[in-house]
């Protein structure tokens, strides 16, 4: 059996640049600044980091680390911890490149609004953040022009749970716990329009649920879509017409938590299940565009993952859901590296081999919270954050962030 590997978690004081800027620029001679190290099982590490400025070279801050924790300054913004107590080598601190706070006013001087989805267009011009009053907000991220120019729109009655930008970047799918996918237009304002706040309707609504969706994906170029729902189906819709064109049922018809899909990875899923088919492929509709070499996979209520062969519409592979009670809260594909990764409502993430599924290649946990939601950088492997949303964006190594400070952060260089 996989032993599970418990990985540290390090936390830093949120303004520790400021505090080196202060120091640097000869505002104060002196000051610190706390880091902490957690293991479960383990006593947590909290020590602090102590900087004063050079007496002869004015430009140089020496850093000195208390407390257990080291941390190293190698010029500009790059930053280094360890904590040898609990075996944490050299770690890069990767801080945001970009904060964009939202632009409407708090609830109550200490209420955030919180971001239960999110996405990024893909060309990088424009974000998408979702919220509990069923509102989306689309920020653009051009120099020229302010997040005040943001777009919103109301396509459903409640909480927002999945927003996916189509390839084009100016076309948005959402879902919601009503049932209900919904599909916006999403074009960026021109500089000569007003940067008044603009609402936008749906030019498309798919119906068919009977229970919240949990999750869409976009099938290509956006012809097709795919919705996944606790009433324990996946459905294909066309989107010209709005019309669903099949709707799957997982086995047992265990609530699908999360879902994600993509090209079918060399080796991976070349026969069906114990090397008979259980029923027969269903035919192409001439409704479906580039669905013949996609899989879909599905993270289930009850612990266990299934995937589908959205070709013939056949369930490949159902894993056997572990002991005791938790359920699957995210999962994340890379065709590229033949990967996929699951995350569970207790901590634990498994790393499969799509051409051999039987058992994971690495299980780890950090804690016992809930994996919000997993993204794989590149093929380096899975990367998930105590954050509710995790997108990679359009650069090499750019993540970005989003969750219950509803802020959302853009870091650049965070998959070296």
């Amino acid at each position: 059996m996989q032993s599970t590997i418990t990985l540290p978690i390090s936390t830093i004081q949120h303004d520790f640049e400021a505090v080196i800027s202060d120091v640097q620029e000869g505002i104060i001679p002196d000051d610190s600044f706390w880091v902490s190290f957690y293991k479960s099982g383990e006593p947590s590490v909290h020590g602090k980091v102590h900087l004063t400025l050079d007496e002869e070279n004015r430009d140089l801050v020496r850093f000195e680390g208390r407390g257990g924790v080291v941390f190293e300054h190698r010029g500009g913004r790059d930053y280094y911890v360890a904590c040898p107590t609990l075996s944490v080598p050299e770690t890069r601190v990767v801080v945001p490149s970009r904060q964009y706070s939202d632009p409407l006013p708090r609830l109550a001087s200490d209420q955030y609004r919180k971001i239960y989805a999110f996405d990024v267009a893909p060309d990088g011009s424009q974000f998408a953040a979702g919220y509990e009053n069923g509102t989306v907000m689309i920020v653009p991220t051009t120099s020229r022009l302010p997040p005040s120019a943001h777009t919103t729109s109301k396509p459903h009655l409640n909480t927002i749970t999945s927003l996916r930008f189509f390839p084009s970047s100016r076309v948005l799918l959402t879902s919601g716990v009503d049932f209900a996918v919904n599909i916006l237009p999403a074009e960026i304002p021109s500089s000569a329009q007003s940067l008044t706040p603009k609402r936008i309707t749906p030019v498309r609504s798919l119906k068919g649920h009977s229970r919240a969706v949990t999750s869409t994906a976009v099938i290509s170029r956006g012809r097709n879509v795919l919705s996944s729902g606790k009433d324990g189906t996946l459905r294909l819709w066309d989107v010209p017409s709005g019309s669903q064109i099949r709707s799957m049922g997982v086995s047992g018809y265990s609530p699908v938590l999360a879902m994600c899909a993509g090209e079918r990875a060399e080796g991976a899923f070349a026969q069906p299940p114990n090397g008979e088919e259980k029923n027969a492929p269903v035919p192409l509709d001439d409704r479906e565009v580039d669905t013949a070499d996609k899989m879909v996979f599905c993270a289930l209520q009850d612990g266990s993952f299934e995937v589908f062969d959205l070709g013939t519409k056949l369930s490949v592979f159902h894993s056997k859901p572990p002991k005791g009670s938790t359920s699957l809260s995210s999962i994340a594909y890379s065709p590229s590296a033949s990967l996929l990764a699951t995350g569970s409502s207790t901590g634990v993430i498994n790393v499969y081999d799509t051409r051999a599924m039987d058992a994971p290649l690495a299980t780890f946990s950090r804690n016992s919270a809930s994996i919000e939601d997993l993204v794989f950088l590149s093929a380096q492997g899975p990367d998930c954050d105590a954050v509710r949303c995790v997108r990679v964006g359009a650069q090499a190594g750019e993540v970005w962030t989003a969750g219950d400070d509803g802020i959302v952060r853009q870091y650049e260089g965070a998959g070296i």
